[in-house]
């Protein structure tokens, strides 16, 4: 994993901020976690999924499917991010993904409440907050796509992941945690 913010620059092709961390998520069921810590030139990336569990099978309607996801990922937020988050993060940025009506209502409803839930926790911890649709974050990173338009999403997701993988000299073998990455850099651009 590259660890040099002048290589990372010259990889990504752009000036990052420096002595500061950051925290993208990329928030859906399989939600993608990314850390980058940048501190005296020194980069340090993580990446994490953070999975919410199926639900009880005797539960009774949509509903309380629904309750039941939000309840967890809030568990989950609690436990895997708060917990585990520097104490002297001064200067900080949180990056969330913002939902974009393109699926079902259900499903952008959901997003945005597992998003919402992530703001509500996380937004006093951090000095800078940004939240950015995908296509604005790619842009901002000089993400193009080659793939012809119509195509599918699963090939899209995977040219990404090579994108992240040729900046940070490593395999993202996740989509979600080259999503992450791509919200980080996206957020920590000059």
């Amino acid at each position: 994993m590259i660890t040099s913010l002048k290589k990372l620059e010259k990889n990504i092709g752009f000036k990052l901020y420096d002595d500061v961390f950051c925290l993208a998520v990329d928030t859906a069921t399989k939600s993608g976690l990314a850390i980058v810590s940048i501190r005296n030139k020194q980069v340090k990336i993580s990446t994490s999924l953070l999975v919410l569990p199926t639900p009880p099978k005797d539960v009774e309607s949509k509903a309380d499917k629904y309750e039941s996801h939000l309840a967890s990922f809030v568990q989950i937020i609690d436990k895997e991010i708060i917990a585990k988050l520097p104490r002297d993060i001064n200067n900080s940025i949180l990056v969330l993904e913002n939902s974009f009506l393109s699926m079902n209502v259900v499903t952008f409803g959901f997003l945005r409440a597992l998003q919402g839930i992530v703001y509500a926790k996380l937004c006093d911890k951090f000095t800078v907050t940004k939240i950015l649709f995908p296509v604005t974050a790619r842009n901002l990173v000089g993400f193009q796509s080659k793939l012809p338009k119509g195509s599918k999403p699963k090939d899209k997701k995977k040219e990404i992941m090579k994108f992240i993988s040729n900046i940070i000299e490593e395999p993202i073998k996740d989509d979600n945690c080259a999503d992450a990455l791509l919200l980080a850099f996206a957020g920590l651009k000059q």
